[in-house]
């Protein structure tokens, strides 16, 4: 086992990082925008009602499909990470990437079967497991160590932003073509836009390295996965992570339904619900900036408890539109704050060496709880009748997860002298 030692960045030594590897940022930015899960969730809610009419399933049935979405993530996620250990991250995310715009153009060939739906969508998460979060990353703690949590943040910022265009891509798409235009306009946005970029600009220091290309002294050092599953610390991170993530996707799927329970207009609850793909992309920025400049776990912390306080207000804010815009906005950024979390302390921690089965095992596993948590807010909601306990249960585990997060710390290498990454 190797330890990860932990060493002051020199004066200077962010901006020539950037300086070196901004277009592999680039083209992990927009590369991780059009991948299978920001695309499949975030365009999910403008497909609802056109499957619904022409299919005739009920909004019920065809809101399953997120859980199929997670489960093929589960399935193939650690495998696409375990591929980017071995064959290296740009030619995983290429061969992900032409297959992901097949399995979205053959969603436009879909019969009337419900669990070809649910197939369809489990397998958008499969084909496409190489566009998920750990290939990207991989590279990029790779390019940056200094200004690795600002470059993190950026490098996933893609998904906010396209998160926020993509309901309106998808409504104009359905206007014009219907539902099967649909799937082929989301098809082609791996196409024409991650996929190029990724040719022109994405590469990992070692490829770089060999083409003779400026590249950094690449750490292979760390834990092996058998050596990261024997920590207190991994394990520690996958509770406080999958509890945050059963809380903001409950929060992100019940948004609009939620206030128009209390009386808020659809088109205001809908523009509300907009808030959260922006404050997803402030969340990156603001998290991977600071990353780069404080304690990660008190970053956490904070990040982790202010919603929690956030599901307080919304309880009380009633129909004050702006008090209830601020409450979710606040989720927003946690939601934003997640993945970068996650992927710097699992580079900080763990080492590199293995970074993409460690990152992929760990995704994988919160990500189950982003897809039970609409589940479990509908479950709640259903039982009492309103959503106040269901916010109350939010506020309870934002809570939980921010005191586990503030507890963090990283695992200890008795054969050296190293001591654990705080």
């Amino acid at each position: 086992m190797t330890a990860v030692a932990l060493h002051e960045p020199a004066p200077g030594a962010r901006v020539a990082e950037f300086r070196r590897a901004w277009r592999v940022v680039l083209a992990a930015a927009l590369g991780a925008g059009t991948g299978a899960v920001p695309i499949a969730f975030y365009s999910f809610g403008a497909l609802v009602g056109p499957l619904s009419a022409a299919f005739g399933w009920s909004r019920a049935e065809i809101t399953a499909a997120p859980l199929f979405l997670t489960i093929g993530g589960l399935v193939a996620g650690i495998f696409a990470g375990a591929a980017a250990d071995r064959y290296g991250a740009r030619r995983v995310v290429l061969i992900s990437q032409v297959a992901l715009v097949l399995a979205f153009a053959a969603m436009a060939l879909l019969p009337r079967s419900l669990p070809l739906f649910y197939f369809g969508y489990a397998m958008i998460a499969v084909l496409g497991a190489g566009t998920m979060t750990m290939t990207w990353t991989r590279a990029i703690t790779g390019w940056f160590v200094a200004g690795r949590g600002l470059a993190l943040g950026l490098s996933l910022v893609g998904t906010g932003l396209i998160g926020a265009l993509l309901p309106t891509y998808v409504n104009r798409l359905v206007e014009a073509y219907g539902w099967q235009g649909a799937f082929i306009g989301l098809a082609a946005l791996p196409l024409l836009l991650g996929m190029p970029l990724t040719i022109a600009f994405f590469r990992e220091p070692e490829e770089a390295g060999a083409r003779g290309e400026a590249a950094p002294a690449v750490d292979e050092g760390g834990f092996s996965l058998r050596q990261a599953l024997a920590t207190r610390c991994f394990w520690q991170m996958v509770l406080s992570f999958t509890v945050v993530a059963v809380a903001i996707s409950a929060i992100n799927v019940h948004a609009v339904p939620l206030l128009t329970d209390r009386g808020v207009t659809p088109a205001a609850a809908a523009a509300l619900a907009g808030l959260i793909g922006l404050a997803v992309t402030g969340g990156r920025l603001v998290s991977g900036f600071l990353l780069d400049r404080m304690s990660g776990p008190l970053l956490a912390f904070l990040m982790f408890g202010l919603p929690a306080l956030a599901c307080l207000l919304l309880v009380g804010a009633g129909t004050n539109l702006w008090l209830c815009g601020l409450a979710i906005a606040i989720v927003g950024l946690a939601a934003g704050a997640e993945h970068d979390i996650a992927a710097y302390f699992c580079a900080r921690y763990f080492g590199r060496k293995h970074y993409g089965k460690t990152y992929g095992l760990l995704y994988t596993l919160y990500g189950v709880g982003a897809g039970l948590g609409p589940f479990v807010a509908g479950w709640a909601v259903g039982e009492s009748g309103d959503y106040r306990p269901a916010l109350y249960g939010g506020a309870a585990l934002f809570a939980t997860a921010a005191a586990l997060i503030l507890t963090l710390r990283g695992p200890v290498d008795v054969s050296s002298d190293v001591a654990p990454a705080k």
